[in-house]
């Protein structure tokens, strides 16, 4: 077994997890997906916790930022193989953290 599989893990876990580390296919498709509208993988919060039939992922825009977290869940074929769901939802989600950093610098200029 090579460090890119998501394995299935002891439901009673659940912790939360970097998605580098928890899901890293995921995690580059995600990362693919910003960088085409220039967001960096720094700039954004992106955590998996392990359910019994796949992950949860929980990405916002930065952990200090009050912006509300977007989840969605993903089996561990998902996570394992990112197929036309998941690259929906990341292609709606860096819409959604795009807003919220043109919003954030507009708060910042009125200042």
């Amino acid at each position: 077994m090579d460090g890119n599989t998501v394995n299935k893990v002891d439901p009673q876990v659940g912790e939360e997890r970097l998605l580098r580390f928890a899901a890293p296919a995921l995690y580059k498709k995600m990362v693919e997906v910003f960088s085409k509208k220039n967001i960096h993988p720094y700039d954004i919060y992106a955590t998996a916790k392990d359910r019994v039939d796949g992950l949860t992922l929980t990405i916002s825009l930065s952990q200090s930022l009050s912006a509300k977290p977007i989840s969605a869940d993903f089996s561990f074929d998902q996570a394992n193989n990112p197929d036309e769901r998941v690259e929906t939802f990341f292609q709606e989600t860096v819409e959604t953290c795009k807003q919220q950093l043109i919003s954030e610098y507009f708060k910042m200029i009125k200042l």
